[in-house]
């Protein structure tokens, strides 16, 4: 089941669902509950492990919840709340908590898809399911390339903190410690030009031309892979016209 779609399919309806989400109006959580049962849907037709999905929502979700907690001081209307500082007074509004509340909504609903795609997919599969959607060339190859050199930089770094920690036997100062840093920071950008050198050389010599090749098995199920895709953009298309004509 986990391989009925194949990742271009996979990649349009993750896509076209996030879109449509993102441009729900504020307040609009009818039609919000309505995109998150398409969401469960969706991860139900990926498969992604259960445990890993629920940890990686867990971690990622805190970013919008702390970027968007302001929210509800900033927005106009109504004033429903205040809380004296004493310094000053912050007022909570309606028309603020509703933009805070469908902010965490819409942000949730995107993270559960981004994370059902990626657990569903290796890293090899989306890169060419982003050829396969048109995705330009060079983007994808410097994605391709940060991800399969990203170890180097992380072993260059513990070399340096290593270095620094066997060298530093005690914190007299938090300058001397920052300015430490900054120059395992700059040494570390300096090696990467080198690595970078290095690895544009063995590639262009091993005749690189730009694009990875890969062999890949045909998929069979194509006459299911175009209902699932058809089936999944329907649906949110038609929640999005429902939204526009005002049923709900």
């Amino acid at each position: 089941m986990r391989y009925i779609l194949d990742i271009r399919n996979k990649l349009i309806i993750i896509l076209i669902n996030i879109f449509l989400v993102v441009s729900v109006d504020n307040g609009e959580y009818i039609i919000l509950g309505f995109y998150f049962l398409t969401a469960i849907m969706v991860v139900f037709l990926f498969r992604p492990e259960l445990g890993l999905l629920i940890k990686r929502i867990s971690v990622v979700f805190l970013y919008p919840f702390f970027i968007s907690i302001f929210i509800p001081f900033l927005g106009g209307g109504k004033t429903v709340a205040k809380i004296d500082l004493k310094v000053f007074t912050l007022s909570i509004t309606d028309n603020g908590v509703t933009i805070f509340a469908t902010v965490l909504i819409k942000s949730f609903i995107s993270i559960l898809l981004i994370a059902s795609l990626l657990l569903s997919s290796d890293e090899m599969e989306l890169l060419r399911g982003l050829r396969k959607i048109h995705f330009p060339r060079m983007i994808v190859s410097i994605i391709y390339l940060m991800y399969r050199y990203f170890f180097l930089i992380i072993e260059e770094s513990k070399t340096g903190q290593m270095a620094i920690r066997s060298r530093v036997f005690r914190r007299t100062s938090y300058g001397i410690i920052n300015k430490k840093l900054s120059h395992l920071m700059g040494n570390l950008f300096i090696k990467s030009f080198d690595r970078v050198e290095n690895i544009y050389k063995s590639m262009e010599s091993r005749g690189f031309d730009g694009n990875f090749y890969v062999i890949e098995k045909k998929n069979k199920t194509g006459a299911l892979n175009i209902i699932m895709l058809l089936t999944f953009i329907l649906i949110p298309l038609s929640l999005k016209t429902i939204e526009l004509l005002n049923i709900l």
